[in-house]
């Protein structure tokens, strides 16, 4: 992913309030999960004030390009775990011989 690495609330602020294009390029939803959770640990996110959390929950959405509901998941999932991780899906199916 080709973004701002550990950038400052100030420039954050200033980025979202320029009205340019976003160029998102990441290999998966693995390299977006693992950008968030980098920039989640990078600003401290637990310990930030109500509105610049605001403010990161803006620029991790129109940095990823994911909803407003995905990215209040993957917070919740980061202030619950610490972490932002891709579940792995487990496809259910009825045992051997049955049908």
């Amino acid at each position: 992913m080709q973004a701002i690495e550990n950038p400052s609330l100030e420039q954050i602020r200033g980025w979202l309030a320029a009205s340019h294009a976003v160029s998102f390029q990441a290999e998966g939803r693995a390299d977006i999960y693992s950008w968030v959770d980098r920039t989640l640990r990078q600003q401290s996110y637990p310990q930030l004030s109500r509105a610049n959390k605001g403010l990161l929950r803006r620029f991790v959405m129109k940095m990823t390009g994911l909803s407003r509901s995905q990215v209040a998941r993957l917070i919740g999932q980061f202030d619950k775990t610490q972490a932002v991780r891709a579940t792995v899906y487990r496809r259910r199916r009825s045992a051997p011989g049955r049908t």
